[in-house]
């Protein structure tokens, strides 16, 4: 006789995938790197952490990233503050320090108080993080970078490559992993081509910039939120009228939920055969074994593994991109040789006008001049 803790067996071709086995391959790549360092007599990069609230969620991640980068060689620093009001000026001092070399804030902090400076004051205080200490990839230089494709820091020289929201990105290694959703035989940028994708969330730290990502890799994404619905498709916003939250997700191949509530669930019978669903929320926003039950369906239930593995990815691309010794080297050789290098003759566009417009009359006067 079967008991009832018992679990059902999951239909054909249905699976729970564990983030832990995606992780590792990354953590292993990382722990290599920090080793080089090590056995060149160069210490390993330094991640900050700053924590200023209670949230059950914000202070576990923070546990989790200190475990992991101590596990891997990673040197982590936990700053704890009491007053919320004291984390912008903890922040600029990370900033500033240049023994630090990443640094990631544990939000909510402020939630959507307003700020005087801009929407939230959690929207700028992830605007005040330095781009080259940004492990969660979520301040403006990267964002806007994101929005438009653009892949390196450094254009024209192309050798520092943008530092990608990390909750976001651990669910692009998620789908990379799975053999239905991405297909690397195509070109870049069509990875994903033929793809439908939703995504129940629109926040700027996952929703908004996985949808960006999955656009850009050439699935078609919706982005749904609890007012509206977009369509990302081609490197263009589309609003959607007439489609629903069921329309989207039951034309959908991928499914990623992120809805930070413990009464939201998204009904089973939405979801298809064969689709990859993916919970990025603190909660649990599908039931399981429901969702097992439908044929094909994989099912990944939390991300902060792959998360985690991407902060410290995130942490040795900055520090191998702004800290590295060698890198500060060659950025200090080349200020050298641009302060050098002699000054244009002209200061100010302006004088460029005049010295053009003032030879072309001259021309003429002489031209007219040879005529006579």
């Amino acid at each position: 006789m079967t008991s009832k803790s018992e679990t059902k067996q999951h239909a054909p071709g249905a699976k729970k995938i564990d983030a832990g086995s995606i992780a590792e391959p990354f953590r292993e790549e990382v722990r290599a790197q920090v080793q080089k360092l090590q056995l060149s007599g160069i210490e390993a990069p330094l991640l900050v952490g700053l924590l200023a609230n209670s949230d059950p969620a914000a202070k576990k991640y923070a546990e989790w990233t200190g475990r992991a980068c101590r596990a891997d060689g990673i040197r982590y620093e936990l700053r704890t503050m009491d007053d919320p009001i004291d984390v912008e000026a903890a922040l600029r001092d990370a900033n500033d320090d240049p023994r630090v070399h990443g640094i990631i804030v544990y939000y909510p902090i402020f939630g959507q108080v307003e700020s005087f400076s801009g929407e939230s004051q959690d929207d700028y205080l992830r605007d005040t993080v330095s781009y080259k200490c940004d492990v969660e990839g979520l301040c403006h230089t990267y964002r806007s970078s994101l929005y438009r494709n653009i892949r390196y820091v450094d254009f024209p020289a192309n050798t520092k490559k943008c530092v990608l929201p990390c909750t976001a990105l651990s669910v692009v290694k998620i789908l990379e992993s799975c053999s239905t959703c991405y297909d690397k035989s195509k070109p870049i940028g069509r990875h994903m081509e033929g793809k439908t994708v939703s995504i129940i969330n629109r926040s700027e730290i996952v929703g908004r910039p996985l949808a960006a990502m999955l656009a850009n890799d050439g699935a078609d994404v919706y982005s749904i939120d609890i007012d509206s619905i977009y369509l990302f498709r081609g490197g263009r916003l589309h609003k959607c009228e007439g489609e629903t939250p069921e329309s989207c997700v039951r034309k959908s191949n991928i499914v990623v939920t992120g809805v930070p509530t413990k009464n939201y669930r998204l009904p089973s019978e939405w979801i298809q055969p064969n689709t990859t669903v993916v919970n990025v929320a603190s909660f649990k926003n599908v039931d399981a074994e429901e969702i097992l039950q439908i044929e094909g369906v994989q099912y990944i239930p939390m991300v902060g593994k792959v998360t985690v593995a991407m902060l410290e990815r995130n942490l040795m691309r900055l520090f191998y991109n702004f800290h590295h010794p060698d890198r500060l080297h060659e950025d200090k050789y080349k200020a050298a040789l641009e302060a050098q290098r002699p000054a244009p003759w002209f200061g100010i566009p302006v004088q460029i006008y005049t010295a053009l417009t003032t030879t072309a009359i001259l021309g003429l006067m002489l031209a007219q001049a040879a005529k006579k």
